[in-house]
């Protein structure tokens, strides 16, 4: 790494994919004009493989410095302050929130190979490391800083005019080239001085500075940058590059041939420690020792007034970056997709839809239809004026004709025409997308979907008045209609719409059929939707790995699965995609995440063809031209998460290592972050105190801490990306000083003090019993007596009460309290069972539940009167339990059920059983004096379910089945018995409800069956 300005690092979360216009950077001071010109430097947005993002947020527009620290963040020295990016946002710095700054000019930045950043600013010398800021007190003479210089934390070397070194606060001049130093340039091993008399020096810093070699130079004292690079010296001087050749084995120099066919602005070295340059026309060069200066490869994508404003130009692992003096930060890196033909007029276009042919491509646009039939070359094949003026929005060809869909109608006419036939059918209508799939032509509206006979237009019937947005014909003869409401299918000559989310209206955007015959929907709102082979239609949201929810198409290119979207394009690997989840990696973000991206608009368009892979490119459709997405791979990120700050009360903390006191304060902030530079990932981050449970933070990167306890608090933060693994972090201890009441001391004390009082109290309590004792042992054999005949009372009184608790005042049967009391018993007997019996063989002595319903029970209680209904249901429980055991159990449920629960019974004999419980009542009706007979309707079930153990889950599904059954029982007609007998499957079943138990039974887990009951009517 290294230290000086020109070799930093870094920067760029600002999505790999576009050029934006130049945003906004905030500052007070630009005046309307200022801010117009800037704008006009930006120029159009483009897509290139060199693109630009300027960084928006900056504290100001002219950056001075730039550096990336170890931790991987990007730091930027302005004008106005010092800020900390990552890729995102910035955190700003200056004397306001952080006053040892001391000024907020900053002139330079250095990192040294410890890590230190080394901050120049309009009055001196700050250092940050571990989060604390330090100011140097050390005075160098009230000379520029040229370089800061640390191979350790022991010693540092400062270079003005002079070589300075220090240690704590004082600071020690070398009279070696002292107050002769015009340049210097630090290669991790050397030190090279450029002095006013045009000698280089070479030297090595230790103990003490040591020249390694001397090397004259000439007349280079007035030079405006110096490099030194692969023992060859590139000094800039009016314009002019000199190159010298250094011979370090004996000290010779030798002028290399004048470079005549360039004047230059600045030259710079790169992250590899290559040498770049700037010529005076604002072009990028590749300088080299003993060859002519080659044009790189990223100049035809920037803009040259960019270059020739430039203050530094950093480069790392192809991202370079441009700190502007009045354009702030503007960032390059290389990208898989670009922009289609930047200087002709499709670039500026709104653009629709595709259509392929051969060796044609066309687009629809709002000037017209363009063709690409050369490379990056687009022509107009329609103009506006051949279409009344309308936009294009779809276009296809039939039968060696041009058809072309607009906003207001569709046209038609010869390839070359300068004005198409109108189609009066159409005329006001938005024409969506066409359709050919050689059986039929179909031309897709705003107000329906009509097919084309060779002569006239018939519309369909179905989609009258529907918007339709999407048409396929799948391998198995289905045709299929995405609407704006809803998809539809036709096969047997029926149109048939599908039920894709229970009744939800889905915008159907873009339809694709696998080459494996799974058909994918794409919708507008709801993801993406899936047919299945098993023909089940599987949902993909944001919630299972999809990006986006508003998709506009969905097209397969290379094993992939492309997704463009309202927020950006990704891709998902087709054989990746399974029955519930995605794993998604997005190429393009525009959801808001960045800032600078407002003025984008990607891959909206008409109908089937909002992207279309043309000669393995794929081709989306904007609102500033066409994208073109090159194959290639993401680059892998993997930077971790690195705890930025604290903040304590709204003041940042100054700490030294990853332990800081809040002192006595109890609630903190702290800030968090992630370098992602040159990605479209956001990461998302998690957090713990002291090995708790992990909080999900998401993409919010700040904790807020509150009453955190006396001692040390150790806080935990991790991040990932795209759904990957956590990657383990960054770690703090925050120590909280106690109060003086909760120091240990103050406890002791308390506690000695708390055990001197009893004492004390205790003796004295002593003394007093001793003279009652005598006295109260009397009484107490007296009360002791008189005690337990009330404790006797009192317990018959208890039984009394929860016997009365538990059972119905009506029928003296017990009440729904009662199931608590022997639910565990027969969980017992049920279970012990099933282990005494081969796992092979039907257990045959089975628990038995009814739960029963008397018939028609409000009619008898509205004829006769309530006082008529209760002498029923007491008759009705007397009945019952003349049927019942003493071992079974027989419940009020509630109203007039009854859940009667036979703990042991042989499932032979449960029809019988059931037949003795419909004859117990069959003739109340004469003991009640009424005409009409008692029946009842019961729904019942056995437990266990085959192996299952029976436990207190196991015990309310089996009540709910049997709520069910009588449910059935009372739809077919009541008087009747329904028995469930239920599968072990049942146990991990997950919808209770009554459609759920329905399904349950459409899939053979639930088998009915009716009981005789051998009772009248």
């Amino acid at each position: 790494m290294k230290s000086h300005h020109f070799s930093v690092y870094s920067i760029t979360c600002l999505l790999p994919i576009v050029v934006f216009l130049l945003t906004s950077i905030n500052t007070t001071s630009a005046s309307e004009s200022y801010r117009v010109e800037r704008w006009k430097v930006a120029g159009a947005p483009t897509y290139d493989e060199g693109q630009y993002v300027s960084a928006n947020g900056l504290p100001q527009i002219s950056v001075k410095a730039i550096v990336k620290d170890k931790d991987g963040f990007v730091w930027l020295g302005t004008e106005n302050g010092l800020a900390r990016f990552n890729g995102r946002k910035f955190e700003f710095f200056n004397t306001i929130n952080t006053p040892v700054l001391g000024s907020n000019w900053i002139h330079d930045l250095f990192l040294d190979n410890t890590g230190r950043l080394w901050i120049v600013t309009g009055i001196g010398l700050v250092s940050f490391y571990d989060g604390k800021f330090e100011v140097v007190n050390a005075s160098f003479g009230d000379e520029k800083i040229r370089q800061v210089i640390a191979d350790n934390k022991s010693k540092v070397w400062v270079v003005t005019d002079s070589i300075w070194s220090f240690q704590g606060d004082e600071a020690k001049s070398y009279d070696y080239a002292k107050n002769t130093i015009t340049h210097s340039y630090y290669d991790e091993q050397d030190l090279w001085l450029l002095t006013a008399k045009g000698e280089l020096l070479q030297t090595n810093l230790a103990s003490s500075v040591k020249e390694k070699c001397r090397y004259p130079l000439g007349a280079t004292a007035n030079s405006e940058r110096f490099i030194v690079h692969a023992n060859t010296a590139y000094i800039l001087q009016d314009q002019k590059l000199h190159r010298f050749k250094l011979s370090v084995e004996n000290c010779l120099v030798t002028a290399m041939p004048p470079i005549t066919e360039f004047t230059f602005r600045s030259i710079f070295s790169t992250h590899s420690g290559k040498v770049v340059a700037v010529s005076d026309e604002g072009q990028l060069l590749n300088i080299s020792s003993n060859a002519k200066p080659t044009i790189h490869s990223l100049t035809p994508f920037i803009d040259n007034n960019l270059l020739l404003d430039t203050s530094v130009l950093l480069n790392d692992e192809e991202t370079w970056f441009l700190g502007t003096k009045i354009n702030g930060l503007v960032i390059f890196w290389k990208t898989n997709l670009r922009r289609e033909a930047p200087k002709q007029n499709i670039s500026s276009a709104r653009v629709w839809s595709f259509f392929k042919q051969e060796e044609n491509l066309y687009a629809a646009t709002n000037k017209g239809v363009f063709v690409k039939n050369e490379e990056d070359n687009w022509s107009l094949a329609v103009a506006t004026s051949a279409i009344e003026g309308n936009d294009a929005y779809s276009v296809t060809e039939l039968d060696d004709e041009l058809w072309v869909g607009t906003r207001k109608g569709l046209f038609r006419g010869q390839r070359g025409s300068t004005q198409l036939e109108s189609i009066a059918e159409f005329t006001g209508l938005q024409v969506n997308t066409f359709y050919h799939d050689g059986n039929a032509f179909y031309v897709a509206t705003t107000k329906g979907l009509f097919q084309f006979y060779g002569t006239d237009f018939k519309p369909i019937s179905t989609f009258e008045n529907q918007s339709v947005r999407s048409i396929l014909r799948t391998s198995d003869g289905v045709l299929w209609v995405g609407t704006e409401s809803g998809l539809f299918g036709l096969k047997d000559g029926k149109w048939q719409e599908v039920d894709l989310l229970s009744g939800t209206s889905v915008f159907a955007s873009s339809l694709l059929e696998l080459n494996d015959g799974r058909l994918l929907l794409g919708t507008y709102g709801h993801g993406l939707l899936m047919l299945d082979e098993s023909k089940q239609w599987r949902s993909f949201n944001i919630k299972n790995g999809l990006p986006f929810q508003d998709l506009f198409s969905v097209t397969a290119r290379g094993g992939k699965l492309w997704l463009s979207a309202a927020s950006g394009i990704a891709y998902v690997e087709i054989n990746d995609i399974s029955d519930t989840q995605l794993k998604s990696t997005v190429v393009l973000r525009d959801d808001g995440t960045f800032s600078a991206r407002t003025d984008l608009r990607c891959c909206n368009g008409a109908g089937n063809l909002r992207a279309v892979v043309f000669k393995d490119i794929l081709y989306l459709p904007t609102l500033n031209g066409v994208l073109a997405v090159q194959n290639s791979e993401s680059r892998k990120l993997t930077e971790q998460a690195v705890i930025t700050g604290v903040y304590v009360d709204g003041k940042r903390e100054n700490s030294y290592s990853n332990q800081i006191s809040l002192n006595k304060k109890r609630n903190a902030e702290i800030i968090f972050s992630r370098p992602v530079f040159s990605a479209e990932s956001v990461p998302e981050y998690r957090y713990r105190l002291d090995d708790s449970d992990w909080i999900y933070s998401g993409p919010r990167e700040e904790a807020f801490l509150a009453k955190l306890s006396a001692g040390e608090t150790t806080f935990e933060v991790q991040s990932r990306l795209e759904g990957e693994a956590w990657l383990p972090g960054d770690t703090i201890v925050l120590y909280v000083d106690p109060n003086w009441w909760e120091s240990i001391w103050a406890k002791l004390i308390a506690a000695l003090g708390l055990l001197a009082i009893f004492y004390v109290i205790y003796r004295l309590r002593i003394a007093s019993y001793r003279q009652r004792n005598e006295v109260l042992e009397a009484r107490v054999n007296e009360r002791t007596a008189a005690f337990e005949r009330v404790n006797k009372e009192l317990q018959q009184k208890n039984k009394a009460l929860e016997e009365a608790a538990i059972t119905d005042p009506l029928t003296g049967l017990y009440n729904r309290r009662a199931v608590k009391r022997f639910v565990p018993n027969i969980f017992d007997l049920v279970n012990g069972k099933a282990k005494q019996v081969d796992t092979s063989i039907e257990i045959d002595n089975v628990c038995a539940i009814f739960l029963i319903d008397l018939d028609n029970f409000k009619h008898l209680n509205d004829t006769y009167g309530h006082d008529k209904g209760d002498s029923a249901l007491y008759h009705v429980a007397r009945a019952l339990q003349t049927v019942s055991r003493d071992t079974d159990k027989l419940i009020r449920w509630g109203g007039e059920e009854f859940l009667l629960v036979v703990p042991s019974i042989n499932s032979s004999d449960i029809v019988e059983f059931n037949k003795r419980l419909h004859r117990s009542i069959a003739s109340l009706h004469q003991v009640l004096e009424i005409p009409e007979p008692i029946s009842m309707s019961i729904g019942a079930t056995r437990l266990p379910w085959e192996s299952c153990t029976l436990d207190s889950t196991v015990w309310e599904h089996a009540i709910l089945i049997a709520d069910w059954a009588l449910y059935q029982a009372k739809e077919s007609g009541r008087n009747v018995t329904i028995f469930i007998n239920a599968s072990r499957e049942m146990a991990a079943w997950s919808d209770w409800s009554v459609e759920g138990l329905s399904s349950a039974a459409s899939e053979g887990l639930l088998l009915s069956s009716t009981l005789d009951n051998d009772s009248p009517g």
